[in-house]
């Protein structure tokens, strides 16, 4: 293995692309095959796609020879999916990409750059907007302390954040991950299918001592979630709520998980009442099946705590909680001012780390 350019895996995972992004899936596996990097393989995983995906993706790249195509049985979502191109990944690395992305030519070189260092676990790429590559769609992940998602600079120039800073967890849409890290945090969790997934690696990467950091070199163009856009609202916030719960569940420590559960389950008991305000009593559906799914399951995902606490972690919450942003405003008000809540703490991720 070349020390300065290891082998790395570049994992693509699909259902139904061809179908749902036309010249963009085109557009993504050509800008991958030409990424200048001299020693990486391609592995199209399919969600067992009915549109063709497979069929249109060995007719256009069948013949190169850094292509592998995987098939799975059924649609096991991006974390089982993408746990199936790793597990048949030979790389030192796992880079993984969205379907509905386009990278530039450098952009596994600056990310593997970053990751050579001991003590990093994961790397993501700066994810500008497809259709305005001016704007940027994320520039690292970060949760307060309920474990609520921000995602940096969403909206902003794209000729801002150029350091490379840490980040609480990588976007999945692009993001290089350490094969030997993996070894000791498990995958993904299968059971939480889409949403909170990454937070959840990365939090565990964290737990384990190692550090998940931002390569603003490294560019990816996001079509800005064209599949997960096509998603119900009840069924999107079902996920949200139902794999947010999980993730609090099994990574804090004792100290804080039952605070940050009970506050989570207020909040939604706030968005519950909000929504069937609003007439959308389907939605609120969603939300109450989300919380009674956690307490159906609450023996099993006790058992995957078990595993992360003792064996996972090596280092404090109050170490992890370093790269949180601190909830704002503060409980109770937190539930009142949702809205103020992500506004400030933008400024407040701004103020951090914007370039001085």
């Amino acid at each position: 293995m070349d020390s300065e350019c290891p082998f790395v895996s570049v994992i693509i995972l699909n259902y139904n692309g061809k179908k749902s992004l036309g010249s963009v899936l085109f557009g993504c596996l050509n800008s991958v095959v030409n990424t200048d990097y001299p020693d990486f393989e391609i592995l199209f995983v399919d969600n067992a796609s009915t549109d063709g995906s497979v069929e249109f993706v060995r007719k256009n790249f069948g013949e190169n020879k850094k292509f592998r195509i995987i098939q799975n049985c059924e649609n096991f979502g991006f974390t089982e999916g993408n746990n199936r191109g790793i597990r048949n990944a030979k790389g030192f690395y796992i880079a993984l990409l969205n379907n509905d992305t386009k990278v530039e030519p450098d952009w596994l070189k600056e990310l593997v750059k970053i990751a050579v260092s001991s003590d990093v676990g994961a790397v993501q790429s700066k994810l500008l907007v497809m259709s305005a590559p001016d704007l940027i769609d994320c520039a690292g992940g970060f949760v307060d302390y309920y474990g609520y998602h921000l995602e940096r600079g969403r909206g902003e120039k794209s000729n801002k954040y150029n350091k490379t800073d840490e980040i609480f967890y990588a976007k999945g849409a692009g993001v290089l991950l350490k094969r030997k890290v993996l070894a000791q945090t498990g995958l993904f969790d299968p059971d939480i299918f889409m949403y909170f997934d990454e937070t959840d690696l990365c939090w565990r990467i964290r737990l384990n001592g190692s550090k998940v950091l931002f390569a603003p070199k490294s560019i990816v163009s996001h079509a800005a979630s064209l599949t997960a856009s096509k998603l119900h609202q009840k069924k999107r916030l079902y996920f949200h709520v139902r794999n947010h719960i999980l993730v609090l569940l099994k990574n804090y420590g004792l100290a804080n998980v039952f605070k940050a559960v009970f506050v989570s389950i207020l909040y939604e008991a706030r968005n519950f009442a909000l929504f069937l305000a609003r007439r959308k009593p389907q939605v609120s559906l969603g939300i109450a099946q989300a919380v009674f799914w956690n307490l159906r399951h609450l023996k099993s995902t006790w058992e995957k705590r078990l595993k992360v606490q003792n064996w996972v972690r090596k280092i404090s919450d109050k170490e992890v909680q370093k790269v949180m942003l601190k909830p704002c405003p503060h409980f109770p008000l937190y539930l009142l001012f949702s809205r103020s809540r992500y506004l400030r703490s933008k400024q407040k991720i701004n103020t951090l780390h914007a370039d001085n």
